[in-house]
């Protein structure tokens, strides 16, 4: 898990960032003339060996720079923890609890503009693919209603309201005021019917056996202690009906290669989260038939379970 104690921000990046450029240009040059002096080259040849050079010389410096870089956005979208006062009145037929402040021991992001961005650029496609995936695992029919902890910006909530269609009832929750209010927005936009509210999942503002399905993806990891875990998944169990799913997707790092490799320089200990604790954790909870799987996406797993009926 990642700390909320952020490393001190490098008040010279701009400096930093003109003398590798300095260096850069210095290191070209010296290369290429070298190489041309001793191959005789054309100045054709010269030329490709200078583009072959600018190349090379940019993929290691945005491999090194770029690092940076991506880990400082990573790090700040990781805010502290978020307190705030809201107040739920009755709403499509569902009891709320009254008014409580959002404090949590969480991970609370908090850099919504950015988030789907980053998302896309560290994940690629594997996003979209979770998403979907999600969706399919978490099968919502018509007339069932569903809760997405944890919501984000809210890719999650709409694509299941898409797909399960206008007599499926959908509602997201988050601790961040920021993440609920561009998911709000993106619905609007998708022209899609998602009830957005903040909230935390260790304290579900809804009454006992609301919903016939609770899911969330990338959402887990972000809970640093057992302890935390255990009371989200209890949360999670008594807003369950009896027979409900849960459905959780979390981040799978990936175990070899070039793809690990990058990651780990951007997600530091991110990358060792251990997926295999959670299905036990489902099962002390009170869940049955608890399943373990890959989703589509290559970077995401599913565990799974179901509140008994009895």
């Amino acid at each position: 898990m990642h700390s909320n104690n952020h490393p001190a921000q490098n008040p010279s990046r701009s400096s930093f960032i003109l003398r590798h450029l300095f260096l850069l240009i210095g290191a070209i040059a010296v290369l290429a003339v070298l190489y041309i002096e001793t191959q005789n080259l054309t100045v054709a040849g010269a030329g490709a060996v200078l583009l072959v050079l600018a190349h090379v010389v940019a993929v290691v410096v945005i491999a090194y720079s770029g690092r940076s870089i991506l880990r400082g956005v990573f790090l700040r979208m990781h805010g502290q923890p978020i307190t705030t006062t809201h107040d739920h009145s009755q709403e499509h037929g569902h009891s709320h609890h009254h008014a409580d402040d959002l404090q949590t021991e969480g991970v609370t992001l908090t850099w919504a503009g950015l988030y789907d961005l980053f998302t896309r650029v560290v994940f690629g496609g594997q996003v979209k693919k979770m998403m979907q995936s999600t969706v399919r695992l978490a099968n919502i029919q018509a007339g069932e209603t569903a809760l997405d902890v944890g919501c984000g910006t809210g890719t999650l909530a709409i694509l299941a309201k898409q797909t399960a269609g206008p007599n499926a009832t959908i509602y997201g929750t988050d601790a961040a005021p920021q993440m609920i209010q561009r998911a709000q927005e993106k619905a609007r936009a998708a022209q899609v019917d998602v009830n957005f509210q903040a909230g935390l999942v260790e304290k579900i503002q809804f009454a006992d056996g609301t919903f016939d399905v609770v899911m969330n993806s990338l959402m887990f990891h972000h809970l640093p202690s057992l302890e935390l875990k255990q009371a989200a998944l209890a949360e999670m169990y008594r807003v369950l009906k009896p027979g409900g799913r849960l459905l959780i997707v979390d981040f799978e790092p990936p175990k070899r290669g070039l793809p690990k490799a990058f990651l780990t320089l951007i997600l530091g200990d991110m990358t060792a989260i251990d997926n295999t604790i959670v299905p036990p954790l489902l099962q002390k909870a009170g869940f049955v038939n608890v399943t373990m799987g890959p989703t589509d996406s290559k970077v995401a797993t599913y565990i799974a379970g179901i509140k008994p009926t009895t």
